[in-house]
């Protein structure tokens, strides 16, 4: 009994120091000895020890720190300047400060259009001069093609036929040019048609003046006082005037002028309503022989039929009537 009862005893003495010293050892270690032994994870202390005081104190302190400096006046900075810039007046801004040459401009085209009238003067300068014979001879020989167009446009005009002058000069650039924009066979058939219609159409109106003038002539015949010369011309003394018959080495002073039947003026002093002086002799021949039928003061109307005109072939022959009313202002005679 006592060895049991001791063995127990013993047994008991030795679960108590095991369980004394388990329970002395379990406040010891689960509080410091585990944490090192299951922080063996001493990495996760280091590393709970790293991002706790760092993590705490260190990034809160850069993002704090970093990320407003930059992203508060930064962000807005670009935002509030870009934005209202582009959409209250920035864009007018710019353009008054970065294009002021530009815009500067609109109010010196002021300036400018006064500059652009003065420039027309600029093409008036000539070009080219017309110090030598051959630029003389190109600019007279420009001269002559242009007036015989004018006078072929006229014509035309008087036949009811419509001619583009600009039209007409764009045909003479394009073939100084190369550019002729119709082909020869082209140009031919429409030239062609072109004459037959002038043709017709001059048949018509001189047939139309023909008969305008055999019926003036006719009218004309009638008159009191008409007579007709040899060569067949029909004069009308309206005012005999005063003086001596006037004779070919005197010098007279006249005023004449001749027109067709519709009103046509044909020949005249170069200078309206003024009068010309000639030697009897040096006049031509139908006033020559007018003037010596009145004196100093008189005045005369002559009506010339086409077949009347002296010294004319066929081809320069007029074909109308000219009437000529002359008169003589002043006499000077021969000494």
């Amino acid at each position: 009994m006592f060895s049991l009862t001791r063995k127990k005893n013993a047994c008991l003495a030795g679960l108590l120091m095991l369980s004394g010293a388990a329970v002395a050892a379990d406040p010891a270690p689960v509080v410091t000895t585990e944490p090192a032994v299951t922080a063996a994870p001493e990495k996760p202390a280091a590393v709970a020890a790293a991002e706790a005081a760092p993590a705490a104190p260190e990034k809160p302190a850069p993002f704090v720190a970093t990320e407003p400096a930059p992203a508060a006046p930064e962000k807005p900075a670009p935002v509030i300047a870009t934005e209202p810039v582009p959409i209250a007046s920035e864009k007018s801004a710019p353009a008054v400060t970065e294009i002021p040459a530009p815009l500067t401009v609109l109010p010196t085209s002021a300036a400018t259009v006064p500059a652009a009238k003065e420039e027309p003067k600029a093409p008036v300068k000539p070009v080219f001069s017309l110090d030598s014979e051959e630029q003389k001879r190109a600019y007279a020989s420009g001269v002559a093609m242009a007036r015989y167009i004018e006078e072929q446009i006229e014509q035309q005009k008087a036949l009811h036929i419509a001619m583009s002058k600009d039209i007409m000069l764009a045909g003479i650039a394009d073939t100084f040019n190369n550019q002729v924009k119709m082909s020869d066979q082209d140009i031919h058939t429409t030239l062609t048609a072109f004459d037959e219609q002038v043709k017709v159409l001059t048949k018509a109106e001189m047939d139309k003046k023909s008969a305008a003038d055999k019926a003036f002539l006719a009218d004309f015949a009638k008159q009191d006082g008409v007579k007709k010369t040899k060569q067949g011309l029909l004069y009308l003394v309206k005012n005999k005037g005063e003086g001596n018959v006037l004779k070919d080495t005197d010098t007279v002073e006249v005023g004449y002028q001749g027109k067709l039947v519709d009103g046509t003026i044909v020949d005249g002093p170069q200078v309206e309503n003024a009068n010309q002086v000639f030697r009897v002799a040096n006049m031509p021949p139908v006033l020559r022989d007018s003037v010596k039928l009145i004196r100093k003061g008189g005045e005369i109307q002559v009506v010339i039929p086409p077949v009347a005109v002296e010294n004319a072939s066929d081809a320069n022959r007029p074909d109308v009537v000219v009437i000529y009313t002359i008169t003589v202002v002043d006499v000077n005679k021969a000494q």
